[in-house]
């Protein structure tokens, strides 16, 4: 075997096996307003505060929450939508106890509903997704027995 083809073969085995042992961490919830509405629900207001209890019981982490949030072309000025959405969002989650430094945001125009599993339209302007963010790398969460992983790749 080539030297090429040697180095080539060693690094596809430790990929795979460096995936075999991935996790992913992470507390993550969306959903679809009413159109040209900027206020988040009480509904989804406890499935967030639920997300953030969740991440809370990671062990010696900060949180980040990463926020996207969207303006279908349809409602009235869908960039603004999108920015209060995310205001909106981001303040609820600095009151749950998140550092506002932690907090990332993503706005997006929408163009067309996305399809979900059941066949249903949605816009789901608003999407939360929690992780943790460990000093080091997170690894050490992924056979942590107080953490259930949101993906595991395994052998």
């Amino acid at each position: 075997m080539t030297s090429s083809k040697t180095t080539f073969l060693v690094l596809c085995v430790l990929i795979a096996a460096s995936r075999a042992n991935a996790c992913t961490v992470s507390e993550n919830m969306e959903d679809s307003l009413p159109l040209n509405s900027a206020e988040v629900p009480n509904s989804d207001r406890v499935r967030i505060t639920e997300l953030v209890i969740a991440a809370r019981q990671w062990p010696n982490v900060e949180i980040r929450g990463i926020l996207y949030t969207g303006g279908y072309v349809l409602e009235r000025d869908p960039v603004a939508i999108a920015k209060l959405r995310g205001s909106a969002l981001r303040a609820y989650l600095i009151r749950l106890g998140i550092k506002e430094s932690n907090i990332w945001m993503n706005t997006r125009t929408i163009k067309r509903p996305d399809i979900d599993s059941k066949g249903n339209k949605a816009l789901n302007q608003i999407a939360v997704t929690l992780v943790p963010i460990c000093e080091g790398g997170c690894e050490r969460l992924c056979s942590d027995p107080q953490v259930t992983p949101t993906t595991r790749v395994m052998q």
